[in-house]
């Protein structure tokens, strides 16, 4: 225990002493939090305060409710004020908003109209600038009243009528929607990237500059040269992933700006599950990259090595995009890095399953258990370690 907690501090020492190194596990985070703060920003937001401005043809008493609304402020203007021809100009322009054409007299004739008639239907024009996001969201607001007003004029019945909430959606489920389409996706690609640059830089680098031999040398047990060396590259890998983490985090406001989420839906059992899950996958992150930068005679050549790895990691993330929860299937659980995933699904979708979770951590320590083991055979095998 003495000599493991020897090598792990050394490791330790080594990456957090060396400012350079301390500078690539922490600047994952910052590049993050920039990049998507600016993405946000760059986002178009619609005004609650801007005012659309609106020319009518024909307007009737009977649709001037439709032009007051609390989302859209608009300015109605009568086409008599200007010729048709110069509203569309100005609509090109991006100086009107919209422009609604009723024909004469719509409203009798709507009320008279057979559609089994075989004539033509009372017509509504309205002419926008798609390239304009005001003159979008406004064509969009009239399309949707003109549609429902269309479809009550000949209904025999209602389909949720006045104003009550049929969507039974909480804002909670939102949240969860939201995250779970994303976090176990990005939080995987983060624990792998920083996995991937810590073990491939401590075992292929020290192999490449031939630091290793005066490791291997020492009169310690091989195994225990392997637990240290996992135990300290899955600390400063799991520092690597929470600044990317945290990064993602705090941006997240910004980034999805409109959207009211919080996190506070969450519970202080779901954060010790999360991290329990993180801990056990850059265990085995650790343990694969380990096992890969062993064989390697370079950094180079680990990093290459571990592109497969990045390719089954990146597979599993993808899966969850679409997903609105976990898995039911307890057998699952029982796979390495996919049961990983799948809990992470289950925590943020609210369908945390407690024996999945247990299966899941218990069978990733297995894996790293008999990681470890190969890995000392590994570091037993001269051919392996000293091949340069």
């Amino acid at each position: 225990m003495k000599n493991i907690f020897a090598i792990f501090k050394k490791e330790l020492r080594r990456f957090f002493t060396d400012k350079r190194m301390l500078f690539m596990l922490i600047m994952p985070g910052i590049i993050i939090f920039a990049l998507y703060s600016l993405i946000g920003n760059f986002i178009p937001e619609a005004d609650p305060d801007y005012t659309y401005i609106v020319y009518v043809e024909n307007d009737t008493a009977e649709f001037a409710s439709f032009h007051t609304n609390e989302m859209y402020k608009t300015e109605i203007h009568s086409i008599s004020e200007w010729d048709k021809e110069s509203v569309l100009n100005a609509i090109k322009e991006g100086d009107v908003h919209l422009f609604i054409s009723y024909e004469e007299d719509i409203i009798n004739k709507i009320a008279t109209y057979e559609p089994s008639s075989g004539d033509p239907a009372p017509r509504i024009e309205m002419y926008y600038n798609s390239s304009s996001m005001e003159s979008s969201n406004i064509f969009t607001y009239y399309s949707g009243i003109l549609n429902a007003y269309e479809a009550t004029i000949s209904n025999k019945f209602d389909i949720n009528p006045g104003l009550t909430q049929y969507d039974m959606a909480t804002q909670e489920d939102m949240t969860a929607r939201v995250l779970t389409s994303m976090l176990p996706y990005m939080m995987m690609i983060f624990l792998f990237s920083g996995c991937m640059a810590v073990v491939t830089e401590s075992i292929a680098g020290e192999k490449e500059r031939g630091t290793i031999a005066s490791l291997l040398i020492t009169p310690i047990k091989r195994s225990e040269l392997a637990i240290g060396k996992i135990l300290a590259l899955s600390v400063t890998s799991l520092v690597s992933a929470g600044s990317s983490f945290i990064g993602l985090l705090v941006s997240l406001p910004q980034l999805l700006k409109g959207m009211n989420f919080t996190l506070d839906i969450y519970t202080p059992g779901a954060y010790f599950a999360l991290l329990a899950v993180l801990i056990v996958t850059v265990l085995i992150f650790t343990v694969l990259l380990s096992m890969v930068s062993a064989i390697s005679k370079s950094v180079k050549e680990a990093t290459s090595y571990g592109v497969p790895l990045m390719l089954i990691v990146v597979v599993l993330g993808l899966s969850t995009l679409m997903s609105t929860g976990s898995v039911k299937s307890i057998w699952l659980y029982l796979i390495p890095l996919y049961n990983s995933v799948q809990c992470l699904v289950g925590i943020f979708s609210l369908t945390f399953n407690p024996m999945h979770f247990v299966v899941t951590v218990i069978s990733n320590l297995l894996f790293v258990v008999g990681g470890v083991f190969v890995l000392a055979k590994m570091f037993n095998n001269e051919k392996i370690m000293f091949s340069r």
